[in-house]
């Protein structure tokens, strides 16, 4: 008797390949779900950033704060250099003055400015030598601006 014949055997064909098919859609679903899920070692970049350690911001150069300017999150010494890596939400007019003022206070002296509106350059001396330059563009996070801030030790 072939299965065309048997009615309970292709009875149970269908109901197999139903129950695979339901499987199959379960595992595409869980698969889509694990694929698509917020990871939670995966970091937003657009939450509130981390601050740098202390042992970064100990590498500071003296007389260097970005305190009610932004959130420094890393600095790293590249001899002899120091680099600053930082975020704020204040406009950007506001915070390129606040920035020649701070580096100001730590013995730099301002050689210039360049605001285009979406991104701004300020420039330092230290001595008779280039001192640095603070490059502030927006993020891709509304509203936040990034500050990559260079300075001669």
């Amino acid at each position: 008797m072939t299965e065309q014949n048997d009615p309970e055997r292709t009875y149970l064909t269908r109901r197999r390949r139903r129950r695979i098919l339901l499987f199959a859609g379960i595992a595409v679903a869980v698969l889509a779900v694990v694929v698509t899920a917020r990871r939670p070692d995966l970091d937003d970049p657009c939450d509130a950033p981390d601050a740098a350690s202390a042992d970064e911001t100990a590498l500071l150069p003296d007389g260097l704060t970005l305190d009610g300017i932004g959130t420094i999150t890393s600095v790293r010494e590249d001899d002899p250099y120091v680099e600053i890596k930082a975020v704020t939400t204040k406009p950007l007019d506001e915070v390129t003055v606040q920035i020649q003022d701070a580096v100001t206070a730590a013995g730099y002296r301002p050689a210039g400015m360049d605001n285009e509106g979406f991104e701004a350059e300020v420039f330092f001396t230290k001595g008779t030598l280039a001192g640095g330059q603070a490059r502030v563009e927006q993020s891709e996070c509304s509203g936040r601006w990034d500050i990559d801030l260079v300075l001669l030790r």
